[in-house]
């Protein structure tokens, strides 16, 4: 049955690679305005989504299947350059619900 957090061994330890994915998408936050998106950022918060696509759906994890969904944004700064230019209430908050959803998500779905 799906669940917001999805169903998990709670013994089983925390996932690093959560940890690490969430620090690095809230490091970007501090980004200068008015400059480019990276497209390495892009292609990892993209290659990631995958990975937590397949976490989310053998836990059965909604809080998974939704940042899957805020991680296909990063989709648009490959053919705009525009998106995430300049740090806005956009940029702040789809960087904040990225990184908030992936380190919850180390605690519960993600853990290996």
């Amino acid at each position: 049955m799906w669940s917001l957090l999805g169903q998990y061994d709670r013994t089983a330890k925390n996932s690093y690679f959560g940890y690490v994915l969430a620090v690095l998408v809230a490091m970007e936050t501090f980004n200068k305005s008015g400059q480019n998106y990276k497209v390495w950022m892009c292609a990892l918060v993209l290659a990631s989504a995958i990975f937590i696509a397949k976490k989310a759906i053998s836990a059965k994890s909604l809080l998974g299947i939704a940042t899957v969904f805020i991680s296909l944004f990063w989709i648009l700064p490959i053919f705009n350059s525009e998106f995430f230019y300049n740090i806005d209430a956009t940029f702040m908050l789809l960087h904040s619900a990225l990184s908030l959803s992936v380190a919850v998500g180390a605690f519960t779905y993600l853990k290996n």
